[in-house]
């Protein structure tokens, strides 16, 4: 096991390593073609520099992105992955804005961008940038619903109400997502009585632990995600990839931590998106999606990410009074497997995610390993 645990850690050191060296000589050469463009002058060399550059890009070229309003509906599950417990069951329902450039001063869309134009990506004009709202909730229980009185350090139960407030600002080769959570956490979020009444629709057992839930609490959460373009092949009507290294954390009573991670995609008419606003829970991205036209898409793609955790409230219980509390590792790794499927105004995702405690091998205790799937249905309506 030590062996494993030093091999795991080295693993993760270059790991990171690699991560940090692939995002920044990603934005070096970013930043060194930008000034190639800006002291190009009519010499034949810069001329025939700028043709070369042309004819790549037209090699290369992918759909014009038309993102328009969008209604996503989200459902998450444990079932979906064989068990039933710890993060048991997620529910969403999300709508997210076309481009708010596009829309007059006197629109709501854009009196909330001008509300926000302190955010330096906002302000700029050079971004495209989209509003999103989801109203949520999370359900999380013990490790065996039967008992009514769990074991101290099991996961606790808890039931969060949350409503996410998003902008995205996604420029060339890069994007920013600024979130605000305002949610409760307790007995107020109603999910005793949704996870009761879903049990008996399914004919599952009761879960009986719920007089042990955590204490009502109001949960304020910001969360900040960076994306990076590292490689992008994605040719019109064809099969294509991109890569994408991603990075952000969270601050508040909800969640506190920091992440880093990679998105990898492979599949026919690839969107010109980036990755989701990983949340532990539920990770899974509502962000950034555009209507596929008249053509057929179809992708998969993997998210391998890694999360340093100083607060993780479903784990750890209430913030300002006692409570119940699980045990838990400090480090995670998630992995996310992924097929989209999308057609004209409508796209469905199915989602695989697994948490493991990054340094905890055997995952004997609660909270250190958590398996999951999710299913998010999107209808654009523009």
């Amino acid at each position: 096991m030590k062996i494993m645990n030093s091999t795991y850690q080295r693993a993760s050191k270059y790991g990171a390593l690699l991560f940090f060296n692939l995002l920044f000589s990603s934005n070096l050469l970013y930043a060194g073609t930008q000034s190639m463009h800006t002291h190009e002058t009519a010499s034949g060399s810069a001329l025939a520099e700028k043709t070369t550059w042309a004819d790549t890009e037209s090699k290369h070229q992918t759909h014009p992105e038309t993102h328009e309003d969008a209604l996503s509906i989200l459902f998450g599950n444990d079932y979906f992955a064989g068990n039933d417990s710890r993060y048991t069951s997620g529910f969403g329902l999300a709508w997210t804005s076309a481009d708010i450039n596009a829309f007059g001063p006197s629109h709501p869309y854009a009196k909330i961008g001008n509300l926000l134009a302190f955010i330096p990506t906002v302000k700029n004009s050079t971004y495209k940038k989209y509003l999103q709202f989801t109203l949520g909730m999370e359900i999380y229980t013990a490790e065996d619903i039967t008992m009514p009185d769990p074991p101290k350090n099991d996961h606790p139960y808890a039931g969060i109400l949350y409503l996410d407030n998003s902008i995205i600002s996604i420029g060339p080769g890069s994007s920013h997502q600024f979130n605000l959570r305002l949610g409760v956490v307790g007995p107020a979020s109603g999910a005793e009585y949704v996870q009761t009444r879903f049990h008996e629709i399914i004919d599952s057992p009761a879960p009986r632990g719920w007089d042990t839930q955590l204490r009502n609490e109001p949960i304020v959460n910001l969360f900040y995600q960076y994306g990076r373009r590292l490689v992008r092949n994605a040719p019109l009507d064809h099969f294509g990839f991109d890569l994408t290294a991603n990075g952000g954390g969270g601050l508040g009573n909800y969640y506190t931590g920091a992440n880093i991670g990679l998105t990898a995609r492979i599949g026919c008419n690839l969107p010109d998106t980036y990755s989701s606003m990983p949340i532990l829970g539920e990770a899974a991205s509502l962000a950034g999606l555009s209507p596929a036209g008249n053509n057929f898409r179809c992708y998969a793609f993997l998210e391998p990410r890694f999360f340093g955790v100083l607060r993780w409230l479903p784990t750890d219980g209430n913030t300002f009074v006692d409570s119940r509390s699980g045990d838990r590792d400090r480090w995670f790794s998630n992995l996310s497997l992924g097929l989209v499927l999308g057609y004209g105004k409508f796209a469905l995702s199915c989602i695989y995610h697994n948490i493991v405690g990054a340094f905890c091998f055997k995952n004997t205790v609660s909270g250190n390993q958590d398996s999951y799937g999710t299913v998010i249905l999107t209808v654009f309506l523009g």
